[in-house]
């Protein structure tokens, strides 16, 4: 056995310390967590203006008060009663409404436009190893495969905030779960069961579907016992299948009809499945699987190409519709999608940054001591298809390729500092990134920046986000005088201080569920079940400058405090993707933007961050703080 070296040692201790549960069952909490809260009125009207005075001019901010008093004494207190009374008969009142509304409803195609994408970090240990592809890959499926297990099992730690139990609800959907397109509407099919819920042996599906060439193939994970396959089983799997690919044309890329616009794949399934029998039970089989591998030929050389290849990758070998991916290119760079349906940013990252830490650590089956079983050859899925579906196919190829040639990605590291110098001086780091985007905004821009911020309500039931509206007058009146060289230290730091708490008390608010656009949305959801016109507050222009509709100029997110990262398409035409990982020593910024725009650009933001982390970081020191 190879002697443990410090950062094994450092890595296994803290797989174990974040991943492992000392006794406690990975959902032991779940029911017991606290409701949805719904916050009271006045509230939410408080907070929404607030965001609106740091966007508009101040003549559209009288207009917008005047709305906002108007709905909230009259028919914002009719529909806030009407949501109390649902809100005492349900555990998370906004739950169906969220799911719907922001997800399952929306035509647009999965990839490129709502899919999170991610690359693992291990960049240097995937270039300079010496095995094959197929190798490297099967450690990473083998330890999400042993993520599975303690999902499984229950063993995985239940996670928390301060000592408070978090929902680990969307943990379910991370495996065997699937959107299935519908007309108008989809649906999310989840088969994943605890071992302790299944009623017979394998109720709940273990094969792996893998992509590669065009060609799709589905092999089992799991033996008899429950354990994952051994690394050296699931290699000769891979082995075979990138054999198999390797002497013949490229499969049809069935996949690529997933990345077409919602309508258009929700018929062409029908299609897909009347044709023939087979093909019912191959898309049975994709759908219901425990997890998707891509063999990719592309060979992404950095970090942006792989996020871009992740993100804008060739559709063929990809299907949208599945929950998780894991992708493995031909140089062994890796990456992975996932869909945003089913759960949020930081289960991915989760069981990424489990298979980053098992990497470290060097963790092995030590399938070398015992022989492997003799497992079936994977099963290559063939589809029977008709003109229609191939030209649909070749339709849905190039609609793709026209989305993807429109994002603009960049994914950088920024090695100046990170959060080693922050917690000193007592600024909580993601406040002081959001701080640093403002200004870099303004520095490239000129005007402030509506801004989401993903706002965690996982300490309630079946909680999943609340929209943190980050920029604040506070932090304008930061920005304004950082930009202006006539700004005394003193006041700059302490108009900092101001932007500072202002964030933390809103982003606790936040995660308490009080916010205001997923109240506000709940009361125009009210109106609509009860057949009531769409009240004028949500008409108002400056609803819309504030980031409501989906109009938020910086789409941002936390993705921890790791070496991973991970993104998403900017939410509308004008706007910015950007996600953050925050380090001791360093910061990992992807961003991403729509080159239709006149007004964007990714590279000239990503400069004017570095340069308002440096200013920012210059005027602390200046203070000796």
């Amino acid at each position: 056995m190879l002697q443990e070296t410090s950062t094994s040692m450092s890595a296994r201790k803290e797989r174990e310390r974040l991943y492992i549960t000392e006794g406690e069952k990975t959902f032991s909490y779940d029911e017991n967590l606290p409701s949805l809260p719904v916050p009271s009125l006045r509230q939410t009207i408080e907070k929404y203006l607030s965001s609106v005075e740091a966007v508009v001019s101040e003549e559209e901010l009288l207009v917008t008060k005047s709305i906002a008093e108007a709905f909230q004494q009259g028919v914002g207190a009719e529909l806030h009663q009407k949501l109390l009374q649902k809100a005492k008969n349900s555990r998370n009142w906004l739950e169906k409404w969220w799911e719907d509304m922001a997800y399952l409803t929306s035509r647009n195609p999965l990839l490129p436009l709502s899919h999170m994408s991610g690359s693992f970090a291990l960049f240097e240990e995937a270039f300079s190893y010496t095995g094959k592809r197929c190798s490297w890959a099967a450690r990473n499926v083998w330890y999400y495969l042993n993520f599975w297990k303690l999902l499984r099992l229950e063993q995985l730690k239940p996670q928390s905030f301060r000592k408070v139990p978090w929902s680990m609800n969307q943990f379910r959907r991370l495996f065997n779960t699937v959107r299935i397109p519908h007309e108008g509407k989809d649906e999310i099919v989840n088969k994943f069961l605890l071992e302790s819920e299944e009623q017979f042996p394998g109720e709940s599906p273990t094969n792996i579907i893998v992509l590669c060439c065009g060609h799709i193939f589905s092999f089992g994970a799991i033996s008899e016992n429950g354990e994952p396959i051994t690394m050296d089983e699931i290699s000769q799997q891979l082995e075979y299948i990138e054999l198999y690919c390797a002497g013949r044309d490229a499969g049809p890329g069935v996949g690529a009809l997933t990345v077409g616009d919602r309508d258009s794949w929700a018929k062409n399934r029908d299609v897909l499945q009347s044709l023939h029998p087979e093909n019912a039970r191959n898309l049975r089989m994709i759908e219901d699987s425990l997890l998707v591998v891509v063999l990719d030929n592309a060979t992404p050389e950095n970090r942006t190409e792989v996020m871009s290849q992740c993100l804008m990758g060739d559709c063929s070998n990809r299907w949208a519709d599945k929950s998780y991916s894991i992708i493995v290119y031909k140089n062994l760079a890796t990456g992975s999608a996932a869909d945003h349906t089913p759960f949020d940013g930081m289960v991915p990252v989760s069981v990424a940054h489990f298979g980053h830490l098992c990497h470290l650590e060097g963790l092995t089956d030590n399938a070398g001591a015992t022989p492997s079983q003799e497992l079936p050859l994977p099963r290559h899925l063939t589809f029977h298809l008709n003109e229609h579906l191939y030209l649909e196919i070749n339709s849905a190829r190039q609609e793709y390729r026209k989305l993807c040639d429109n994002i603009d990605l960049l994914c950088e590291v920024f090695e100046g500092y990170g959060k080693g110098f922050m917690k000193p001086i007592r600024i909580h780091p993601e406040a002081y990134l959001q701080i640093a985007l403002q200004l870099a905004y303004y520095k490239l821009h000129n005007k402030p920046a509506p801004t989401y911020t993903t706002a965690s309500t996982r300490q309630y039931y079946h909680g999943r986000t609340e929209t943190c509206r980050s920029c604040t007058p506070e932090l304008m009146a930061f920005v304004k005088a950082m930009v202006d060289d006539a700004t005394p230290t003193i006041t700059a730091l302490n108009l900092l201080k101001e932007a500072v708490e202002k964030f933390t008390y809103l982003m606790m608010d936040c995660c308490s569920n009080s916010g205001c656009d997923r109240h506000l949305m709940g009361l125009a959801m009210v109106a609509l079940e009860e057949g009531m016109p769409i009240p004028d507050f949500f008409y108002d222009p400056s609803f819309v400058k504030s980031g409501g509709n989906g109009n938020f100029i910086l789409s941002t997110s936390c993705t921890g405090y790791t070496p991973l990262a991970g993104c998403v398409a900017p939410m509308c035409k004008d706007g910015y993707g950007v996600f953050y990982s925050i380090e001791d020593e360093r910061i990992v910024v992807v961003i991403t933007a729509f080159r239709e725009s006149t007004e964007t650009d990714a590279h000239r933001l990503y400069q004017n961050i570095v340069l308002a982390l440096f200013d920012m970081q210059q005027l602390l020191l200046s203070a000796k703080l």
